[in-house]
């Protein structure tokens, strides 16, 4: 449902008009959207038939996040963890994750969270502080670690694992012993994941390459089984799996550090706030044009002669970090208008500063901002649609694969046909990341 664009007010017909009008404009004080005060006019009466716009509902207050973080530690993986010391630096793995961990534990939004090693049996829960001494190489003898699906199997087979946030971490190196499974991984991966269709989860991953001291254990093992390293940089991974809406807030509250290599499967969110602002703004780039006013809970415009646009406000903080970035936005944002011609203005999708959403109500709601342009409504009655289409497997994780991983480098064996098996575990196209709606009425 469309978010009301006055909330608990009478719905008159707030006139823009350019041209003819700019002088009627002039002694007409517009009547503030959503949340502000009207200023009375003679020509600010409502409309006939006008009817109140609905209450706008409260924001729903976010669910406490629970998170189960999993560490696979293996042979494969002690070289990501070296016992260091003053004179040491850490690794990138033993930075990030450190802060990964401790995050989860002191952050907030975390209501309650669990800590496991993924050994060579089922998930071990362990303690905070043994899982850090495990991150700062506190700990001598790696297990033999599981292989990659039985592991992803094991973790999302546990009861609750379906409605809780689950951090898992390891190399995603997959050698299993017959070698007839290397041509099923897809298959194999969207089998162990099964929950994830099951129950709709949404399947965040992020990849990240760091120095390695120690053994290296390959997926192909020829020229040799395996090799020692001395600080040479191998890739691992940090999926986060769970229902989409909490997922998108561990990774926008706690996992605050995440790196730029990020993939996203499932992560459709509920329709974000957003209302179209067309009064009480201090910058006249953001005062609508043309013809254009609010009325019922949507706008009604009349682009007959000359094109109508108007500034939509978003809250758009629940998407991830790399989602709200303007360029994205900008280049991914899709509008449609049934019978009509609508699109983005360029360069106007844009994040509100802290100094902007404080000083003025009418933008406080609202994370950002961006422009849209009417400029063919055909039928008396239509609804503008604004969608994230959700993305795809991006470029990184191509570059990031290989098929032959014997020689260290930042790629992984068949990264590309483990994501493929993720992927499949969703229908095609994927669902857009969000909707929002909003009614027009043509005026001509």
């Amino acid at each position: 449902m469309p978010i009301p664009i006055c909330a608990g007010l009478p719905a008159p017909r707030l006139l823009h008009r350019s041209g003819l009008f700019g002088a009627f404009l002039g002694v007409i004080m517009l009547l503030g959207s959503c949340g502000g005060d009207a200023t009375e006019t003679k020509s600010a009466k409502p409309a006939k038939g006008s009817k109140p716009a609905p209450a706008e509902t409260a924001a729903a207050t976010p669910e406490p996040l629970r998170v189960s973080i999993f560490l696979e530690y293996s042979g494969g993986m002690k070289g990501f963890v070296p016992r260091g010391g003053a004179a040491t630096p850490p690794t990138e793995f033993q930075q990030r994750i450190g802060a990964l961990i401790t995050e989860t534990q002191v952050n907030g939004a975390v209501a309650e969270r669990k800590y496991y090693l993924c050994e060579n049996a089922a998930p071990r829960p362990v303690k905070f502080n043994e899982l850090r001494d495990v991150v700062q190489g506190e700990v001598a003898q790696a297990a033999l670690g599981t292989e990659l699906p039985q592991m992803l199997e094991g973790i999302l087979a546990r009861p609750g694992a379906t409605q809780e946030v689950s951090v898992v971490i390891s190399d995603f190196i997959y050698g299993p012993a017959r070698k007839s499974d290397f041509s099923q991984l897809p298959n194999l991966i969207r089998t162990s994941i099964a929950p994830v269709s099951q129950q709709q989860l949404a399947v965040a991953v992020f990849g990240e390459a760091s120095k390695f001291y120690g053994t290296y254990h390959p997926a192909v093992k020829e020229p040799v089984q395996k090799r020692t390293l001395n600080g040479e940089k191998v890739p691992y991974y940090v999926w986060v799996i769970g229902p989409p809406t909490q997922v998108a807030r561990y990774v926008g509250e706690v996992f605050r550090n995440a790196p730029a290599q990020q993939a996203y499967y499932g992560l459709k969110l509920p329709t974000p706030a957003f209302a179209p602002l067309l009064t009480k703004l201090t910058d006249s780039k953001l005062k609508p044009s043309g013809s254009v006013y609010a009325e019922n809970g949507g706008l009604t415009l009349d682009v007959s002669d000359d094109p109508s646009e108007f500034t939509m406000g978003l809250n758009l903080a629940a998407l991830p970090a790399s989602m709200q970035q303007p360029a994205f936005l900008a280049q991914n944002l899709q509008v449609r208008l049934p019978n009509g011609q609508a699109g983005l203005v360029p360069n106007s999708v844009r994040k509100l500063s802290d100094d902007e959403q404080a000083g003025q109500p009418t933008l406080s709601p609202y994370s950002h901002v961006l422009r849209l342009k009417v400029s063919k409504l055909a039928a008396k009655n239509a609804t503008l649609s604004l969608a994230l289409p959700a993305p795809e497997t991006p470029d990184w994780v191509a570059a990031w694969s290989t098929t032959n991983d014997n020689t260290p480098a930042p790629r992984t064996f068949g990264l590309d046909q483990l994501l493929s098996g993720v992927r499949l575990s969703y229908p095609s196209p994927l669902p857009p990341v969000f909707t929002a709606q909003l009614p027009l009425k043509n005026d001509k």
